[in-house]
Order: C-alpha cells, then structure tokens, then sequence
C-alpha cells in the first residue's frame, strides 16, 4: 500500500490541500444589536458589518489592512485555488487577498498612521464630551495605546481588542496548569466501581498500542545539540520531521481500520494529520522535571532549542503544549496511541470524501478511550481524565495552526521531497 521508507510517496500524494491555519479572533468591546447575522464574504466567519467597503469578519479586515498595500505580490504556491474559509483562511495569503479585492474591498479607504491617530483624537475627543464625567485623562491615555496599535486600530466600524491567546503568557511567565492526578489511596477499593474491557476492547488496545510503541513511540533519533547541528531556518525543522512522518506511515500500516478507507481517504487522512502527529510524539519524549527532551544520545534542553530556532512564541506555545500532556498522560502509551489514532481519524480532515464513515471510526476509539480511563481510574474519577485528553486535542488544533504558519516561510528547494509532498509545499 505504501512505498517503502527508503523511496518519497510519489504516486500516492496527489493532491495538495490546504493547511488549516485560523486568525486570533477580535471581540468587539461593546456589543452590537444586528437586525440579522452577517457573514464575511472572505472566509464566512461571523461579521459585524461593511469594513473597506465589503462586509468582514475582524480577522479578515485586519489582513486586508496589513496587506492590500503591500509592493511585493503575494505567490500562491499552489494553483491560485486553495479554499479560502475560517480553518484555512492563514494559509494562503494570495488567494486570500485575491478574494478580498474579488468581494469589493477597496485599498484606498485603508487610513494611513497620520490619518488613523487623528480620527481616533477625533473618537476620544466625542467620547469626553458624551462622558465628561465617567472618563478620566488617565482611561482616555489608555485607550489611545490600545487603538494606535497596528492590530488593533478602529479605522473599521468597532473598536476592538484581541482576547488572549490560548496558551496565555510566554513559557516561563505563564502561570503552570499541569494535570493532577488523584492519589492511589483516594481510588475506590470497589472493583465494581472500575470499567472491564471486553475481549474485543482489550484486544484493539493492544494491537493499537503495540503499533504505536513500534513505530512513532521508538526513541527519536536526534542527538545532543551541537554548535554543528543547528535549527536556524525554518526548513531545518521540517526535514527534521522527516523521520517521524516515515514511522507514521509505518504505523497506519498496523491498523485494519485504516486499510478500510479508499486510497483516497488514507492520503487525506495522512495528510490532515502529520503536524498534530509530530507535536504529539514531541510531548512524549518531554521531561516536565528538566525542561528537555530526551534522546539516545542525552538530553536537548528546551532554552538550546529556543535559542536555536528563533520562533520564540511558537516554540514556548509548544513546550507549555508538552508540559501539560505530559502531565496528563505521563507516560502511558495506551493513552498516547489513542490520542493518536483520534488525530488520524477525523472527520474533519482537508479533502476527504468518507467523513460519515470516518466519524464512525472515530467513534470507536473515543468510546475506547472513556473506557480505558474508566478502567483505570474508576467511574468516581475517570471523567478528569477524559475531559482532559479531549482538552488537549482541541489545543493541539490550535498549536499546528501555528505551526503551519512557519511552512509559510519555507523555501520549497531546501526541503526534502517527502515532506514537500505531505505538506504540501511543491
């Protein structure tokens, strides 16, 4: 079914797709009353009303400001056909420009820095006299730093402010949320009160973690960080996946369910899923105790790599990722494989064409997972650890979207035809 780890995957990657990628979303600080709920005509997110002539969502009119005067032409690397929507809408700014200029949005209402402070002098010189009472110098100097920020400047209809992201502050300032496990003693003694696998449950944990265990959870191969070996552009870092995109494959070999899909469906499935898969071993193989990640050769401390790489807050949103995994799921392969198969079947994946049957699959291991934590952690307490699992699925979504941000800065030439092909950068 596959070609063999030492050739590329040539003749079964065929089409490319989009990566999904979302902007930070702006909430509006006042709430608006809208006769009926608008739609951007970019993306088809939720929008509050016209923004340079067209009707946007935030995300979609901060783009078009950032971009629409820009000299340099945006590049499509694809066909100047990729799907512009609220998942994929980061992923390719030509097209999404294109679309922008294609719904009506016009350049020339963009205001320049001179044009931008001297109507916000104008909104908070209307705002004291509306409230001289209720608005200090101070709250009025405040709100200017907010509103001259590029990002958040109101030459739209709203005055907006960004919520923060979902990672919080910076790794090392944040505040830590690791999970907390209950204590042994506190579990019930009752065996009634713990879930027993079936033969058919046990024997599909089993197979499906011994996969994993033989594939993507076999030591990475990285040594020690060395002055020689260094991460200084973005496509070191994607080569350097290579290896665990080949154990991925190696693994959905193990599965009788993945054989089932269409060739189509297992492509797209590969596909949808190579950024959250390599975040997810990366969690892994992270020791919360010293902040590394463990190798054959010795540890790779997270401060070197940080250093090494340059995308500081990529990289903290992705240690502090690793931290609360880890925290979770310790060291437990039974979890980390049915994480990962929850990763390979989703429904939601770019280009497939089975997502009924896809959910169904999925199903199954989502029941297998509450069972499992059931079994293990009884009815009083399993619900914790379940709900968290989930939770750090939905964080993972968010972490690859931002991942995917940094292909956007690779040079197709520099990188490996393998990883070309999976993600899509020919």
């Amino acid at each position: 079914m596959f070609a063999s780890s030492s050739t590329t995957i040539n003749d079964l990657f065929e089409r490319p797709t989009t990566s999904e990628c979302d902007d930070a979303v702006c909430l509006p600080r006042r709430k608006m009353k809208l006769k009926d709920e608008k739609l951007c005509g970019v993306c088809g997110d939720k929008a509050l009303g016209y923004n340079f002539n067209a009707i946007t969502c935030e995300s979609c009119k901060a783009f078009f400001r950032r971009n629409a005067l820009k000299d340099k032409t945006m590049v499509c690397l694809f066909e100047n056909k990729c799907v512009v929507d609220i998942r994929t809408r980061r992923f390719c700014p030509a097209c999404r420009i294109k679309k922008c200029f294609h719904i009506g949005m016009n350049r020339d209402m963009i205001l320049d820095d001179s044009e931008r402070k001297k109507r916000m002098s104008k909104v908070i010189e209307n705002r004291a006299k509306r409230e001289p009472t209720s608005t200090s110098s101070s709250e009025i100097h405040i709100k200017t730093e907010i509103d001259t920020d590029d990002s958040m400047s109101c030459e739209g209809n709203t005055e907006l402010i960004r919520p923060p992201t979902p990672y919080g502050k910076s790794h090392g300032d944040k505040p830590e949320i690791l999970f907390k496990h209950i204590p042994k003693h506190l579990l019930p003694a009752n065996k009634s009160m713990y879930y027993t696998l079936s033969l058919e449950e046990s024997s599909l944990l089993k197979d499906l973690t011994h996969a994993y265990q033989e594939t993507l959870a076999a030591m990475p191969e990285m040594g020690p960080y060395s002055e020689e070996k260094k991460y200084n552009r973005a496509a070191d870092l994607v080569n350097h996946s290579e290896i665990c995109v080949r154990k991925m494959i190696l693994f959905v070999k193990y599965l009788a369910d993945f054989k089932l899909l269409s060739q189509d469906d297992q492509i797209a499935a590969l596909k949808a899923s190579v950024m959250k898969t390599v975040l997810l071993r990366s969690a892994l193989f992270y020791i919360i105790e010293k902040d590394a990640w463990i190798t054959p050769k010795g540890e790779i401390p997270s401060s070197i790599l940080k250093k090494s790489t340059g995308f500081v807050s990529v990289h903290n949103n992705h240690v502090y990722y690793c931290r609360r995994v880890k925290s979770m799921a310790q060291d437990d392969l039974h979890i980390y494989s049915l994480l990962q198969a929850l990763i390979l079947f989703d429904p939601a994946g770019l280009n497939l064409t089975s997502r009924e049957y896809v959910s169904t699959i999925q199903d199954k291991y989502l029941i297998l997972l509450k069972h499992y934590m059931e079994s293990k952690f009884s009815y009083d307490y399993s619900r914790e650890y379940y709900v968290s699992a989930l939770d750090r699925l939905s964080d993972l979504r968010v972490l690859s979207e931002e991942h995917a941000k940094i292909l956007l800065q690779v040079n197709p030439v520099d990188v490996e035809p393998l990883m070309l092909e999976v993600l899509n950068l020919k």
